[in-house]
């Protein structure tokens, strides 16, 4: 449980919230302390509560409209959005430029707009004004925000400047970080121990089942996710980790039941229907499949990836032609988006059209591979095609590529071919000594 969770469950808080929405039912404006209002968001908003949540921060803001923490909530919710001018401009309503908070948000603000290395110059330079005995806190504080941001190496480098402690704060975070660097052995194992500590934390539950995910135990993350599970029966997340468990099992009538109850509890987020259209094209239903994705054609923020979707049902499900349309028809309205094609290129090698997914590939690598705004992960797939049409020079070549650009992604598509043990760094010489024996 972090102290996030400790806090809200304790009494101090209940009575605090409780005294709140009186309030609020009675039609009164309750007057309370800034950080008092900052922690009811944040419990509405982990609560999935967005509007309650925002509601009580206008309200802060209203009151205390130079406050540090109310404006940080509002900046981090502009930067959801991507709009970088409104979270500059709540930032700089802060009054108490000096708050610790008010630093670690203008870095945020610079870590999302990518301007990693200069947030990275940002943090170094204030750390060299925190005081000693807070000087851990800060490093796992800036640590948190690469990780919240998935920016593994850089939370991983701050974290290696820290002591080191046997918190289970820091152990959370040195398993997130692991997790992220895609060294899931040893992310399962910190998130082991943390369980030994604390069995009853859904929260550390769920993680494992991720972990588990990622090193293709999917019965061990069925059984994680059921744990989770038990211990809060309403946990959305704990339905989808089960849920998506059970689809990679091939158990799709299970996974079913847990994508829909995820999505009753969840009726404002439509990726549980997103998992159902797979499950039911999965299940060899795609009238039922193209009917779940048609209800969601309006909410759809990129109409070019919901037409990617409809192609690769359309496709698993022996419809080529209407698939190809649907294909041609995203590339189109995406205006020929890379990231698109390669969508659709690897919706091909699922779907086992090995020979076209190579020539598409073929070009895709010489136009893409390389250069400014390349997607080097292309040469996964082209190597795996390689693999699968024979071809050992080829495959090779763009396996030492893949390996070499995006070694991360070259361990997700390209580590079944290869022994649990050999590190990714070794694929090349490891292939290379197995094909020419």
């Amino acid at each position: 449980m972090s102290i996030n969770e400790e806090y809200f469950n304790s009494e101090d808080f209940r009575e605090l919230l409780n005294s709140y929405e009186a309030s609020i039912e009675a039609g009164d404006r309750p007057f309370m302390d800034a950080d008092d209002l900052v922690d009811i968001a944040d419990y509405y908003n982990q609560d999935g509560k967005i509007d309650e949540a925002l509601q009580v921060i206008e309200y802060a803001l209203e009151l205390y409209p130079n406050a540090t923490l109310p404006n940080v909530f509002m900046a981090r919710e502009a930067l959801m959005n991507y709009d970088f001018e409104e979270a500059r401009r709540y930032a700089d309503s802060i009054e108490e430029h000096d708050d610790p908070d008010y630093h670690y948000l203008m870095a945020e603000i610079m870590i999302a707009e990518g301007q990693i290395e200069k947030a990275d110059r940002y943090l170094r330079d204030y750390g060299l004004t925190v005081s000693a005995d807070e000087y851990q806190d800060f490093i796992k504080d800036c640590a948190n925000l690469y990780i919240d941001y998935g920016i593994s190496n850089k939370a991983y480098q701050w974290l290696m400047r820290s002591k080191g402690d046997d918190s289970s704060d820091f152990k959370e975070l040195m398993g997130r970080i692991l997790f992220g660097l895609g060294k899931y052995k040893d992310s399962e194992r910190v998130f082991n121990e943390l369980i030994d500590r604390n069995p009853y934390s859904s929260k550390y539950w769920k993680a494992l089942s991720g972990v588990q995910m990622m090193n293709e135990d999917y019965s061990g993350a069925v059984t994680s996710s059921e744990y989770a599970i038990a211990i809060d029966p309403d946990d959305p997340e704990g339905m989808l980790a089960k849920a998506n468990a059970l689809f990679h099992l091939g158990n799709y009538e299970e996974a079913e039941k847990y994508y829909q109850r995820y999505s009753e509890a969840n009726p404002g987020d439509d990726s549980g229907q997103m998992e159902l259209v797979f499950c039911y094209s999965a299940l060899k239903q795609p009238e039922k499949a193209l009917q779940t994705l048609d209800r969601l054609e309006e909410t759809t923020a990129d109409h070019a990836d919901w037409l990617v979707v409809k192609g690769h049902i359309l496709l698993e499900n022996q419809q080529p032609v209407e698939a190809e349309k649907a294909f041609h028809q995203a590339i189109k309205e995406s205006h020929f988006s890379p990231s698109i094609m390669l969508r659709i290129i690897v919706s091909l090698y699922d779907n086992r059209y090995i020979r076209p997914c190579y020539y598409m590939l073929k070009r895709f690598c010489e136009l893409f591979g390389e250069g400014e705004g390349a997607y080097p992960e292309s040469y996964c797939y082209m190597a795996l095609c390689c693999h699968d049409l024979g071809y050992r020079e080829e495959f090779l070549e763009n396996l030492q590529k893949a390996t070499e650009y995006t070694p991360k992604e070259a361990k997700t598509v390209l580590g079944f071919l290869f022994p649990p043990e050999i590190d990714v760094n070794d694929y090349y010489d490891y292939m290379t000594h197995q094909l020419r024996k």
